[in-house]
């Protein structure tokens, strides 16, 4: 084995290993905690002492935005939304990342991202 592979490997010495379980889709991950009050794993957030992973994240905003819309809207408007919401909440979460990279996690075009960065005033940062 590599030297540097060795170093990444866990030893008793280490720091204890964190283990945490999405409240939604019941996804487990386990990862090594940066510090004492790192809770959740990247990109994961903790609401209503609830952890919720990236996945069921970009989920939630998109029931939050059906919700809005009602039980009734036609599929394509639905559609619509619910691709409109993917987008924006790639955006909110890191506004400082290419539209590019933001189109390819939201699986829509570069276009539609930066008409969603305008409607929502967020700018990246140069």
């Amino acid at each position: 084995m590599p030297p540097t592979a060795e170093m990444l490997l866990p030893t008793e010495t280490s720091k204890e290993i964190a283990e945490r379980t999405c409240a939604r889709c019941e996804m487990t991950t386990t990862w090594i905690p940066r510090s004492k009050r790192e809770k959740v794993p990247a990109n994961w957030i903790t609401k209503n002492g609830q952890a919720y992973c990236l996945a069921c994240r970009r989920e939630l905003a998109v029931d939050d935005a059906l919700a809005e819309m009602g039980e009734n809207g036609p599929p394509a408007a639905r559609a619509k939304i619910r691709s409109q919401a993917v987008v924006e909440f790639e955006i909110r979460r890191d506004p400082d990342r290419r539209d590019g990279d933001i189109a390819r996690a939201s699986r829509c075009s570069v276009m539609a991202v930066s008409k969603a960065r305008k409607r929502l005033g967020l700018k990246r940062a140069v």
